[in-house]
């Protein structure tokens, strides 16, 4: 569904970015990537979403429609405070002909009755189902999040991870997911993968065997975190 070909976007300095990254998304997978801070992770989306054109390397994609490709889902709602939930989901998307089908995924993230309030009446997690909502209504048909709940408590951050799976069930959208929670990778993700350093690179990459939906506290995800957290030792060369 996806292959990044020795993509590279370094900034000025020569030291924030990505370099030389390879990888492949087969459809209906679950990607997580984990790394240090500064690596490049979320510059490695705006690249893949064409937020970034300045970058260097090939991007292919076995989508339907190659314009309409990618959703993305960004840490913050960025929910338009001047219109109401509905007016938001549809925001940018050239969906407003399609009001049923904004209901239904509405529905389907937990908004529905909700359509007619404005962001000030919305909780973070309210804001975020919003949020995915918007990014579903273009059928996407490969979806980038960048630490979508990263601003969240942790019992909303479950509720939302439980409602990804359930989409995720649903659609068989191809996902990738930027995440620094390595719990959250290892209980979303079919593979995880490691970038480190500045310019970031991909390290290694790690596969989840355990079937979806898994169990959290999973001794299987333990020892799997362990090994994460070792490729993760910043006092590696």
């Amino acid at each position: 569904m996806l292959a990044v070909e020795k993509v590279s976007r370094i900034f000025q300095g020569g030291k924030a970015g990505f370099k030389n990254v390879n990888l492949s998304l087969e459809k209906g997978e679950v990607v997580g990537v984990l790394g240090t801070s500064g690596c490049g992770k979320s510059t490695l989306l705006r690249v893949l979403s064409g937020l970034d054109e300045n970058f260097e390397g090939e991007i292919k994609t076995e989508a339907n429609d190659p314009n309409q490709a990618f959703g993305m889902m960004f840490q913050e709602p960025r929910l338009m405070p001047w219109l109401n939930v509905w007016e938001n989901i549809v925001f940018g998307t050239g969906k407003k002909d399609k009001k049923q089908e904004a209901f239904e995924l509405m529905k389907t993230v937990g908004l529905e009755g909700f359509e007619n309030h404005y962001p000030k009446d919305l909780s973070g997690g309210m804001a975020q189902r919003a949020a995915i909502a918007r990014s579903l209504l273009i059928r996407p048909e490969i979806l980038l999040l960048d630490e979508p709940f990263s601003a969240l408590d942790a019992f909303t951050k479950m509720q939302l991870q439980d409602l990804l799976l359930d989409i995720f069930e649903k659609h068989q959208t191809t996902t990738l997911l930027v995440t620094h929670d390595i719990d959250e990778a290892l209980y979303l993700c079919d593979r995880v993968i490691i970038m480190r350093g500045q310019p970031g690179r991909i390290e290694s990459q790690i596969t989840v065997e355990a079937k979806r939906p898994r169990k959290r506290g999973d001794s299987y995800l333990a020892e799997l975190k362990q090994d994460v957290l070792k490729e993760l030792d910043f006092t590696k060369e």
